[in-house]
């Protein structure tokens, strides 16, 4: 009944229900964060929560990395869940590290495991698929880069779920807590916790938006570390420091494969410095 239900959908296509990689809407946020007043804004393209392999296929990846290419993000972030279940994708996933490889960001690419990828079963094919991409890990780790003369420390921690992630351990190349530090972290509700650790921005997905919406009444279904905060963009506070929080709607779907009154979505986050605003 249910998959008849949705067939039935997919024909009659209505305007709130999503479920082809056209689909995908693109949102920016212009965000006062940067502390060098000297420092261009910093644009960020967040994007999580592919799911490959569940109704996400090799032109969707296609038509969305050329769509993030045009965004001409300075950095692109991706906060976990690449595959749906890499250990039963039927093809090959080491085909996806060329077409990864294509995504143009001057400050690099960087990708956080989620609770898809995290499985003793699955992170060294998806390691295997990053690290033959060229893109940057973040697995309890973290680095430096320089922006226009200001210092910002990129980390990202290991799947809360399934692996806990280790905060301390991502922040341990940071010398300077002073440093505008932003965290890639999946389950956007573990914010509570990283808040406490001098934190300028977390980049999260796992939520997917909802993936199905009611009016009126929202979400109806939400995981586990992800009832919280569920997307856009929100600001946690802790004693005298502000962090900001964005949770991504996410590119895929999972467990069914459309969306409603709930788009996949290309986050652009522009840093401006305070001054500049």
């Amino acid at each position: 009944m249910i998959e008849l239900a949705i067939r039935t959908l997919l024909k009659l296509k209505p305007r709130f229900l999503y479920a082809r990689a056209d689909d995908v809407k693109v949102k920016t946020y212009r965000i006062p964060l940067l502390h060098n007043q000297h420092a261009r804004p910093f644009r960020i393209v967040h994007i999580s929560d592919l799911h490959i392999g569940f109704n996400y296929t090799y032109e969707d990846l296609i038509e969305h990395i050329n769509k993030v290419n045009t965004l001409r993000p300075d950095i692109v972030m991706i906060t976990g869940d690449l595959f749906d279940r890499i250990d039963r994708y039927k093809g090959k996933p080491q085909a996806f590290s060329p077409l990864l490889r294509t995504i143009q960001a001057p400050s690099g690419v960087y990708f956080s495991y989620g609770n898809h990828d995290q499985r003793s079963s699955r992170t060294h094919k998806i390691q295997q698929v990053i690290e033959d991409s060229g893109i940057h890990l973040m697995n309890n780790f973290g680095r430096t880069i320089d922006y226009d003369g200001e210092a910002i420390y990129i980390s990202g921690i290991d799947d809360v779920l399934n692996s806990k992630g280790n905060v301390t351990q991502a922040l341990k190349n940071r010398t300077d807590s002073h440093d505008f530090t932003i965290m890639m972290v999946h389950e956007p509700d573990f914010a509570d916790y990283v808040k406490r650790f001098d934190v300028d921005l977390q980049l999260s997905g796992h939520t997917h938006g909802g993936q199905i919406r009611l009016p009126l009444l929202g979400a109806p279904i939400l995981p586990a570390l992800g009832k919280k905060y569920v997307r856009g963009l929100y600001q946690l506070m802790h004693h005298h420091h502000s962090m900001m929080l964005h949770v991504s709607p996410g590119l895929g779907t999972t467990h069914l494969p459309i969306r409603f009154f709930c788009p996949p979505e290309i986050t652009v986050l522009e840093l401006t410095t305070k001054e500049a605003e």
